[in-house]
């Protein structure tokens, strides 16, 4: 029996579980992407595989398996890099290191490096034969390549993500923002740009026109996947948009959260940034569907490879495509989708120096090769045992209108973005990271009592995804609930010492609402900011900025003012700018 068909014979009968009353226990962690190279001269494809705490190596001309490297669990690898001599170097998300290894045949381990608190990307500079390593709370890391301790750290800017060796610079993208950073060698930021605002058919809420009667809305750059060079030195960026329409909370396609496409409020998107690294070009999209995770490109530079994995599809599309100008295809379907068989969300993506194309789908585990000469393609079976969890599934699908919960809620944390809802006004989204089992009831309001009901409701209903089994709702939770809050900022020990007194004072009152283990009493109050909402949990606080319900304090230290409430949302008018500051380096080291 084939793997493929294995697969399949095991969901069914996970599925078929909730017959009897039992849950499977959870199984994996929030889709990121990229987590797979082939090396240069295509002898193997290495997998970092985040579900199973493992790195694998398969050498590709025979299938045959050249190592399997287990790691601690809740090292959770991620982003791969090759250097010069043919070590590979690998960002361990959880554990905050980067491991490298001696090459890809044997496994070896020659160092494991603490790096920060949560890095996401590694880059190869030939020019020093160094790593460089991106991180969350913003440090831009170098080390040796060869092994030893980080050479320089500078702080760039929060949420960093993936990292482009160009011509003696640096471009490093961020995640919710999609911005590119341009960096000098001494670690300076000398340029930014953001990918361009392009405008889309919406039609307006309930038939009516948009308020300048155009039917028209912003769609802005938001949640950058993927970046990868291409081999004439442009940057091709792999995003999502938020189309700006104003939501509906009632159910259907057109209505719930579909615009008047259609489709929903967040769109597949590609932009292009020149050589130079001082101009984006927003062109047409590779793709529809949810969560565009990773690219590749050819090394001939004729093919670009997309990873649709809310849609379970790959798409392979000519490069040619970066020079078509951005529209809008109300309507249009997507019909050039190249996945096969049904083997689960694919991650990942390479192309050999002949022109294969090997894509990792991490619930097989395998990785499919599809031949450059045709629609041949054969399964390289990985170490590890199938792996599937129904909630973990549910939550990175797409629906009939080409959204996902992860489409907001990426890496199961929040898109940064705030949404105007019909009724409601305007709703910042929440992280779910972070014990979200012990955080009910949910939404801002309280209004939604338990996770299922949230499913039926916002999933099934507004989302257009249609009706959900029993075991899909009952595996939600628990999923999620093993998903850990962001790692926190490093800050000044003495300072976040300093603020967790205050904190902690009866003067300020903070603790009445932020308290306990995940730091929420999960009670109801007025802050001072229209309405009675939720306490949130301030656990990983410091990434999700801008902040209230509405998202209109921008910062930390803002909050702490006029913005957030003033003496409503506790008694801090008394605090100096001093104690602020402490206050705020305590937050960001939760």
């Amino acid at each position: 029996m084939s793997r493929a068909k294995t697969f399949l014979l095991f969901a069914f009968a996970v599925a078929g579980c909730s017959e009897h009353g039992t849950t499977p226990p959870p199984w994996g962690v929030p889709i990121s992407g990229g987590t797979m190279i082939v090396t240069r001269d295509g002898s193997h494809a290495v997998v970092a595989d985040p579900d199973r705490d493992r790195i694998a190596s398969v050498e590709l001309a025979t299938g045959g398996l050249a190592f399997d490297l287990p790691l601690t669990a809740g090292d959770e690898p991620g982003r791969l890099a090759e250097d010069g001599a043919g070590r590979i170097h690998v960002v361990l998300r959880r554990a905050g290191m980067i491991l490298t290894l001696a090459d890809a045949a044997s496994g070896t381990v020659v160092d494991r490096r603490f790096a920060c608190n949560e890095p996401r990307g590694v880059a190869y500079d030939a020019s020093n034969d160094s790593i460089y390593v991106a991180c969350t709370g913003g440090e831009l890391v170098t080390f040796p390549a060869a092994g030893g301790a980080a050479t320089r750290q500078v702080f760039l800017d929060r949420d960093l993500r993936d990292i482009i060796v160009q011509s003696g610079q640096l471009l490093v993208t961020r995640f919710k923002t999609a911005e590119v950073l341009r960096v000098d060698s001494t670690g300076a930021i000398v340029g930014r740009v953001l990918p361009p605002v392009v405008q889309r058919f919406d039609g307006g809420f309930g038939g009516e026109p948009t308020p300048d009667g155009t039917g028209m809305v912003d769609a802005v750059a938001a949640v950058a996947w993927r970046t990868i060079a291409l081999p004439d030195g442009r940057v091709v960026i792999s995003h999502q948009r938020q189309v700006k329409s104003q939501l509906d909370t009632q159910p259907g396609q057109t209505g719930g959260y579909g615009t008047g496409c259609g489709e929903g409020p967040i769109e597949i998107a590609t932009t292009v940034v020149s050589a130079d690294g001082i101009t984006a070009s927003a062109v047409h999209a590779l793709g529809k569907g949810a969560l565009p995770v990773d690219l590749a490109v050819s090394k001939a530079g004729d093919k670009l490879a997309l990873v649709v994995a809310g849609g379970h599809a790959v798409k392979v599309v000519g490069t040619t495509a970066l020079t078509a100008p951005d529209q809008d295809d109300c309507g249009d379907p997507d019909d050039d989708d190249q996945g096969e068989d049904d083997l689960g969300a694919p991650t990942s993506v390479a192309f050999t120096p002949s022109g294969d194309l090997a894509i990792f789908y991490p619930e097989l585990p395998g990785i499919v090769v599809r031949s450059n000469a045709g629609p041949l393609q054969h399964t390289i079976s990985l170490p590890g045992g199938i792996g599937f969890d129904a909630g973990r599934a549910v939550f990175h699908r797409q629906t009939s209108i080409g959204i996902a919960c992860a489409s907001c809620h990426p890496e199961a944390r929040e898109d940064g973005l705030v949404w105007n809802f019909a009724t409601l006004g305007l709703r910042r989204t929440q992280s779910v990271a972070g014990g979200i089992l012990a955080r009910a009831p949910y939404h801002w309001t309280g209004d939604e009592h338990n996770l299922p009901t949230l499913m039926d409701d916002v999933f099934s209903q507004r989302m257009a995804g249609g009706t959900l089994t029993d075991l899909q709702k009952a595996s939600l939770g628990p999923w999620l609930d093993r998903i850990a809050a962001p790692a926190p900022f490093s800050v000044d020990p003495a300072a976040a010492a300093r603020g967790q007194a205050i904190f902690e004072s009866p003067d300020t009152g903070c603790v009445a609402c932020h308290g306990g283990a995940l730091m929420t009493t999960n009670t109801m109050a007025n802050v001072g900011k229209g309405g009675t909402f939720k306490a949130p949990s301030l656990l990983g606080v410091g990434y999700r900025a801008p902040y209230m319900h509405d998202g209109t304090v921008p910062t930390l230290v803002e909050r702490f003012g006029p913005l957030g409430g003033g003496d409503q949302h506790g008694h801090t008018s008394q605090l100096t700018p001093e104690q602020v500051g402490d206050l705020v380096k305590y937050l960001e080291s939760l």
